[in-house]
């Protein structure tokens, strides 16, 4: 550039700018919306990394003051501890805003949001003494755990723990009659009009219906992210949405329902069990392996692996184990029948019978009729061996030993003996299930009210 005058020095200096500002306009460009501006604002947003502002902290508190030093990892610790203090001292609205500080600081960050979901809808809801209100603050846990789906989109975990939240929270906690009802009907009606809360049942379904809903979305997520997940082995995540199917079924049968709407739940079940989920491939350490393969199956599959048939089999049996495949597939084809629906529509009719209308003899009755059904249900599914899959079956076992209890009482208090024998006396008499007899009567005086031995 020796040999350059000043002017043309200046010319080139100035094209050398503008060239470097090509790449770096390029690269940097800011977005002014999701997916735009340059390389990596795309990136950014590709990847979700992409902050909310921290106006939301308070400007005076001492967590602000690290954050500006740099020191994110020690003011979110601080915040945390916060936390935890506010929940002590049931200091909820404050507990509320701490919270969302955390989750600006924390965005991704899956433990905050489940942590947190949890703290909500547990122990904060446990405050409460109307179940209104307690509803309210499980709400208040769902959404939080929505909202961190919306920001952490390719971690199928938080689908999962969110739909998990939608099916157990709602369907199995002490208050689960009311928090169904209302997960349905919202106590709100000033708001939402008699029917759902739309911002976390915007279809007016059952609570695991939703559920099911998120856990496909987990599944689909997880493929789409590659197989990355920490939370179970592949086989149990990708089953919790044929799961909440039966809970669903079940449900509906625990409150009495043994409809159609019923009965096409659990066909439903059976079908997608079966014809989707036992289809699936599941990768082992002896290769693929299906849980429907049949033995051709299995041995093109061992083929194609170069492993033996036996191996292939092995692998399979500890795989179908490992997510009790069988146990739901023999649960889900019992109960689809009409045999099985009845004898459960009668066994639930005559408690009601007893308890609430004190009509014994048409206890007495409808329970002998239910005993008999489900005594020919057991009867139907008897192996060559003697064995029988559906004395393996806990709930099936309770409901029978608790039909016996309340229809043996029946006949104490209408004078008559307890005859020799009787439908399911081989489930009565066997002494395997002596312990669960024993504190089934137990509950059942306390049901009664009564603490006489």
């Amino acid at each position: 550039m020796s040999g350059m005058n000043s002017k043309q020095r200046k010319m080139v200096y100035m094209m050398a700018i503008i060239v470097l500002l090509v790449p770096i306009v390029w690269l940097g460009m800011p977005a002014d919306a999701p997916g735009t501006g340059g390389v990596i604002a795309q990136k950014r947003h590709q990847y979700e990394l992409g902050e909310s502002t921290l106006g939301d902290v308070d400007p005076a508190s001492a967590t602000m003051n690290l954050v500006l030093l740099g020191l994110r990892g020690v003011a979110t610790n601080l915040l945390w501890m916060e936390a935890e203090e506010q929940k002590r001292t049931k200091n909820w609205s404050q507990l509320q805003s701490t919270v969302e500080s955390i989750i600006l600081l924390q965005p991704h960050f899956q433990t905050v949001w489940k942590y947190q979901a949890w703290n909500l809808a547990y122990n904060v809801s446990a405050e409460c003494d109307a179940v209104e209100d307690r509803f309210a603050w499980v709400k208040k846990g769902a959404k939080f755990l929505i909202r961190g789906t919306e920001r952490n989109r390719k971690m199928p975990e938080l689908y999962h723990d969110t739909g998990d939240f939608m099916g157990k929270k709602i369907g199995r906690s002490d208050e689960k009659e009311l928090f169904r009802e209302f997960f349905i009907s919202d106590p709100d009606e000033e708001r939402w009009e008699g029917g759902p809360d739309d911002e976390i049942n915007p279809n007016r379904l059952d609570n695991y219906l939703v559920a099911r809903q998120w856990y496909e979305r987990a599944n689909e997520v997880l493929e789409e992210s590659g197989g990355e997940q920490h939370k179970l082995a592949l086989p149990l995540f990708v089953g919790y949405p044929y799961r909440s199917q039966m809970d669903y079924a079940t449900a509906r049968q625990d409150e009495g329902k043994f409809g159609e709407i019923t009965r096409e739940a659990w066909a439903t079940a059976y079908r997608e069990w079966t014809e989707e989920y036992g289809r699936e491939k599941f990768r082992t350490p002896g290769g693929d392996i299906m849980f429907e393969a049949k033995d051709n199956e299995l041995r093109e599959l061992a083929e194609e692996d170069g492993v033996t048939f036996n191996t292939k089999q092995k692998w399979q049996d500890r795989y179908q184990n490992m997510v009790n495949y069988r146990y739901w597939k023999l649960r889900c084809e019992v109960e689809r029948t009409q045999l099985m629906t009845e004898a459960r529509r009668e066994l639930f009719e005559g408690r009601r019978l007893f308890r609430e209308e004190q009509d014994l003899i048409g206890a007495k009755e409808v329970l002998m009729s239910g005993m008999t059904k489900l005594q020919e249900m057991i009867d139907s599914q008897r192996r060559l061996d003697g064995s029988n899959p559906l004395l393996d079956e806990v709930e099936l076992i309770e409901d029978a030993i608790k039909a016996i209890l309340i229809w043996q009482h029946v006949l104490t208090l209408l004078g008559e003996p307890v005859p020799d024998t009787f439908p399911l006396i081989g489930i009565w008499n066997n002494p395997q299930y002596e312990m669960q007899r024993q504190d089934l009567y137990d509950r059942f005086l306390k049901w009664q009210g009564s603490t006489a031995g």
